[in-house]
This record gives structure tokens, sequence and C-alpha cells, in this order.
């Protein structure tokens, strides 16, 4: 829905038009307010659907959204805009823990992040950034537009892109083919130090490059000379050696079908990618103490059971091996190196006389072997992995014919992750020594899942497995024996 418009001066209306989507109320209200005494045209919505619907009707050239939200969050919203119009500017609003989502939105390509609770001023400051951004691109493109139809138009336009090119936020430089500055804007002295005397026909790379990257830049320069458009996110110095985290676009200036100049933008960058840095090294921490707690419930198990010492991790490592060859995202590999550290973590439950048994098993105590993958899913369910653990444990012993336990599940019932690790378990199992008998040996193994295949293992599995290890990609790094 489009908002009522609040009675300002049109003089005072940024002429931009901008989406809010918000699924708080009062904060979507508070924001809208803000906005419509300062843009021209506002859109609102409660969540990503609504939103994507507005966006398909109006067009807005700026999209500010929150992340969770029901319905559609924010982050598939940008997805689908993206498809529609590549060209749409976005903005993310959103809280410090979302580590996972601020990643995924830097993946999109966002173009700036606001946290909660929000500072209005910086998010002004930010759509004003943006929407300098735009409207010096459309008048760009209005004026090449302008000079194929006069002389007169030409000279119009050269004075009216003066005044955007002195008056823009961004740091802009014009330099020859040949790498020399011709011109520099206000913002290009703010940010690097240098006035309009000490930077004319002085080599753009020399002057604003490390010794480190002048070669990357001058190779860019080069690129840009030869009439190719470029987009980079480096670094570049001031005049007093700070170094600044920049994006840099690079565009060829054509006049009358000729390469007359190199156009550059240069933005300050600095503040987004320490705060990137920032979510990253926290990613990273979350991971390590992820991987760290899995270790110390795959070794709780592992110490009670000395039989098993390495099982887990053998079954994590050839999970990974054939997810790999199936070529499965690095993320859902992620995600069984974890289930497979930890898939026999219910047998803590069962007793150390039954684990350690070298004589066949009784029914009954097979039935308490046999409830270790509920116990370890039990024991998991609650823990906030991004990965669906804790239903891997709990499908380890299912089989493709609904033969297996604990629920009798078949096919496609059974997690992906499960079914790979289904096999691996068998295959890692049967290679190495039980307490009630001799490793069996990999050929026989092989045998096991050949044999069943399509009936107990999922047949896609076991072809890849086979291929691993019958070819040796594969080895187990760990030997374990009675």
């Amino acid at each position: 829905m489009k908002s009522q418009p609040i009675k300002e001066t049109p003089k005072a209306l940024l002429p931009l038009s901008i989406m809010y989507v918000e699924d708080e109320g009062v904060i979507l209200r508070s924001i809208n307010t803000m906005m419509e005494r300062k843009i021209q045209d506002v859109y609102t919505a409660p969540d990503g659907e609504i939103g994507l619907k507005i966006f398909k009707k109006h067009k807005p050239q700026i999209v500010v959204t929150d992340i969770k939200m029901p319905v559609m969050n924010g982050l598939e919203m940008i997805e689908k805009i993206k498809e529609i119009e590549p060209s749409t500017k976005f903005i993310v609003v959103s809280a410090y823990g979302e580590i996972n989502y601020f990643l995924k939105a830097i993946e999109l390509g966002v173009h700036g992040f606001i946290l909660k609770p929000v500072n209005v001023s910086k998010l002004m400051n930010l759509i004003r950034e943006l929407g300098n951004g735009i409207l010096l691109q459309k008048e760009i493109e209005r004026k090449e537009e302008e000079r194929k139809r006069s002389d007169e138009a030409l000279r119009e336009q050269k004075a009216y892109f003066e005044h955007l090119f002195e008056s823009s936020p961004e740091a802009v430089v014009i330099s020859s083919n040949d790498g020399k500055i011709l011109q520099i804007n206000r913002s290009f002295s703010e940010m690097f130090g240098y006035t309009e005397e000490e930077a004319i026909w002085k080599v753009l790379d020399k002057l604003i490059s490390t010794d480190e990257l002048l070669k990357e830049a001058t190779e860019y320069t080069k690129q840009v000379a030869g009439g190719k458009d470029i987009r980079i996110e480096t670094k570049r110095k001031t005049k007093s050696g700070k170094l600044l985290a920049v994006s840099v676009l690079g565009t060829p200036i054509i006049i009358e079908g000729k390469q007359a100049a190199v156009y550059g933008i240069y933005r300050d960058i600095t503040d987004r990618k320490q705060a990137e840095d920032e979510l990253k090294a926290s990613y990273e921490r979350l991971q390590k103490l992820i991987q760290d707690t899995v270790n110390v419930l795959a070794n709780v198990v592992e110490l009670r059971d000395p039989y098993t010492a390495g099982h887990q991790h053998n079954v994590a490592q050839l999970g990974i091996a054939i997810a790999e060859k199936m070529k499965f995202p690095s993320d859902m590999i992620e995600g069984i190196r974890i289930g497979g550290t930890m898939h026999d973590i219910g047998k803590i439950k069962v007793p150390i006389r039954i684990l350690n048994k070298s004589e066949m098993l009784t029914d009954k105590e097979w039935e308490q072997i046999k409830y270790h993958p509920t116990v370890g899913y039990e024991l998991l369910k609650d823990l906030d992995f991004p990965w669906q653990v804790a239903k891997m444990v709990l499908q380890h012993h299912e089989r493709f014919d609904g033969s297996g336990y604990p629920n009798g599940l078949k096919n496609d019932e059974i997690l992906m992750e499960a079914r790979i690790l289904a096999v691996a378990d068998v295959v890692e199992a049967m290679a190495n020594d039980r307490p009630y008998r001799q490793s069996l040996g990999i050929e026989i193994a092989l045998e096991e899942i050949e044999d069943n295949k399509g009936i107990l293992y999922d047949p896609g599995v076991v072809e890849n497995a086979v291929g691993i290890l019958k070819n040796g990609v594969f080895v187990f790094s760990k030997k374990h024996t009675t």
C-alpha cells in the first residue's frame, strides 16, 4: 500500500522512490512518517510477500528491509527482486545476533547495513548516498541522450554535469586514458587529502595506491582505458598514508564514438568492511565453539566404548567424501561432518557391559542398542544448529525400503544426509573390528551395500560410495581394532 503523503514543499523532497519492509508496526509507522517528510515516493509493507507485490507494481529504486519476518523473510524477498530489477539498491536492517543472515546478505550484494535499534540519521545518510548515486547515474544517462540530439544540449549537459561532479558526495576523478588526473571534485580532496593543484596531471594509481597494490590498480586502469567498466572493492591510501577500504567504479567517457577520458568514483567503505570482518570473526568463533562442543560429545561416547574409538570420525569423513562426490553444497557437507561426528551419541545411555560384550547380544540387549538413535535425537533436538543434526542422528539406521529403525522411514522420507551416513556407517563398521567379531574387510562391506542398493540403501549414495572406495580416492584415516 502507498502511504498518504504529508504536505511538504516539493523542494524538500528527495526525488526518489523507496520501500520500507518491517513486520513491527510501531517501527514501520515511525520510519514511514520520517521518510514521507524527506522522500518523494514512499511505500511500506509488513512482510516480504506483500513487499514483493508492491515492488512489482511500483519498482521503487531503494528497498530497506528487515530480515526476520513472517511469510517471506527479507533475504528471500531481495533475491526475488534482484531477478526482476538487478539495479535496485538494498539496505538491510536487523539485529546483532543474526550472523548467518548478515553473511547471506553480504553474498547477495546488499548496499548497506543498519543495526537495530534504527539510528534514523544514519539510515537517512545511507539513503542519501544511494540516492545521490542513483540520481547521478540517471543524470549521466540523460545528458548522454541530450548530447546526441544537439550541440546546444551538449553544452547544457556539460554545465550541469560539472555541478553534479563537484557536489557529488562520492570522490570523483576524471583522468586521461593513460591514467593522469584531469579533474577531481571536492569529495575526492576530502577523502584523499590532496588539493586540486597537488593532484592535477599526477598519475592517479601512483598517487593513491600503495606499492603492493600499484600493479593491481594499473591493470584496472588499463581495462577501463580499453573501454571496459569495472566495479571493485579494494584499498587505497590517503596523502597521510592512511589506508582506506574503498569501492571503485570506473567507466569510459565516450564522446562522438571515441573514448575521451576515464570517469572514476570512489566510496569509503572502511566502516562497512570492519563490520563485515567483525561478523565473519564472530561467525568463525561460533563455528569453532560448535566444533569443540561436537568433539567433546563424540569423545564422551568413544571413551565409554573403546571398540568404536575413531568410528564416528571415520563415518563423518566417509560421509563428507560421498557428499563431495555427489556435488552437494558446502553447507550441507558441513552438516554431514557434524552429524557424522556424533551420530552414535545416543550410546551414552547404553550400558558399557552391552557395548563391550564380545558375545552375540540377546534380544533385550539388542533393543537397548536400537534405542540409541532416539536417545541421540532427544539430546540434540533443542540445540540450535544451522543443520538438521538431530534428525540425521535419529535416522541414520533407517533403511531405504522402510525396514530400518526407529521409525521405519523409507525413500525420500529419510533425510539425504541420513542416507549418506547410513551407508558410511555400515561400510565403516564392517571394515573394522567389533567387540563380537574381527573386521570383515572393505571388500565384504562393498559387497553388502552393492547387493542391497535400492533395497536397504539409497542407490545414488551407494554408487558414489563404491566409486571413491574402489578407486582409492578415499581411505579411512583412523584404523581401530579390538
